[in-house]
């Protein structure tokens, strides 16, 4: 009894294990490193697939405040002469959807790995903390007119968003969060002294110097 017991429930992790793992054969998800505010961001939309894929589908959905600002392909995956286009559809409560495809008669072969990354801004606004990104509406369509389409349920990823270094204002050089003459005198104090200062050098050029002194001058007119 103890013996039949066992093999029944043996059985059943089997069948469950195989059952798992036909159920995750096909799915679409989005993996990231740590963000930070004030900045830019990728997030990497990565595929599964047990059979060759021709064209899949997904929406991604960000979290609030943050938006999204372009999405490119990751050539690893696609087979030579596929030519990827990623068409994004931005929508509402911050919804991207995306779908990609090629050259006809070809297709991603079954494999595990990155198919998009997609880039998204982060801005002061955001509050540090633990955000869910999630992928919905999947579907991945095998080659040919009659082939299957894999219709899986959404998934997340829980992002962890850093406090960024805040960018200080193009001309402000004491700090004082405006643009004034200050400002500009102090300027002519660096180049007085044939010293360099990053915060001074308005046009990158690696020299503190007159058109640094007239940016300074512009940017106070402009306010």
């Amino acid at each position: 009894m103890k013996k039949r017991i066992l093999l029944s429930l043996v059985s059943f992790f089997a069948m469950t294990a195989m059952w798992a793992s036909i159920t995750d054969a096909y799915q679409i998800y989005v993996k990231g490193a740590n963000g930070k505010t004030y900045g830019t961001a990728e997030l990497t939309l990565n595929m599964k697939n047990k059979n060759a894929i021709a064209i899949w589908k997904c929406t991604l959905v960000l979290p609030e405040g943050i938006t999204y600002k372009d999405v490119a392909v990751v050539d690893g995956r696609y087979p030579e002469g596929f030519n990827a286009v990623i068409k994004a559809v931005p929508g509402n409560n911050n919804e991207v959807a995306f779908t990609c495809s090629g050259a006809e008669g070809l297709a991603l072969t079954g494999t595990d790995g990155a198919v998009a990354t997609v880039t998204v801004d982060i801005p002061g606004t955001v509050q540090p903390g633990e955000y869910i990104v999630k992928v919905k509406d999947i579907k991945l369509f095998e080659l040919g007119a009659d082939a299957t389409i894999h219709e899986k349920e959404a998934t997340e990823f829980k992002w962890i968003i850093e406090q960024g270094e805040e960018p200080g204002v193009a001309g402000d050089l004491n700090g004082d969060g405006k643009v004034d003459i200050a400002d500009a005198v102090s300027v002519l104090n660096i180049m007085a002294a044939g010293e360099y200062d990053s915060k001074a050098d308005l046009n990158n050029d690696q020299k503190v110097d007159i058109a640094d002194y007239v940016s300074v001058l512009n940017i106070m007119a402009a306010q």
